[in-house]
């Protein structure tokens, strides 16, 4: 009898840690998750700049680009360019590795690379700019992009839709 109630016993805290650990633990990609705070992508981009201290820029940019890596969560991902508005890489159109942005403006006129070369140049800043939603079959919606230099010669960023 003794037996048949430990075992039962330990089913029941197996089922419990198995539920726990579902719920609990949903991932970036879960549909029950929350949208990213600023908070958050500050964070995620502060890791991406320390990753690529630590292990330098070739590995880190490849890192980057690797969509089921540890810089791909969700709906964030990081993209990298040089302070004369290049991509050197990005985690969520590849395609535009290589090319100059610098010149590119939002339907505001926002000139947002621009503006993301000078705040990297000073550290680390945020941008509002308006953006293609990938989400929302590219709609243009209100995107908050936070950036950060790596040393003098590149930085890192990502952002949210607001």
């Amino acid at each position: 009898m003794v037996k048949k109630i430990f075992f039962f016993l330990m089913l029941f805290i197996l089922f419990l840690g198995l539920v726990c650990s579902v719920t609990m633990g949903q991932d970036a990609d879960s549909p029950n998750k929350g949208a990213n705070t600023r908070e958050e992508v500050v964070i995620f981009v502060e890791n991406a700049v320390n990753y690529a201290k630590t292990n330098g820029k070739e590995r880190a940019l490849k890192e980057f680009m690797n969509t089921n890596g540890k810089f791909k969560k969700g709906g964030l991902y990081i993209y990298a360019y040089d302070f004369d508005g290049t991509v050197i890489s990005h985690g969520g159109q590849a395609e535009l590795v290589g090319k100059n942005l610098i010149g590119m403006s939002d339907s505001n006129g926002v000139q947002v690379i621009k503006e993301l070369v000078e705040l990297a140049k000073q550290g680390s800043g945020w941008l509002e700019y308006l953006w293609p939603n990938p989400e929302h079959g590219n709609k243009i919606e209100p995107k908050a992009g936070y950036v950060m230099k790596v040393d003098g010669t590149w930085f890192l960023g990502s952002g949210i839709y607001e």
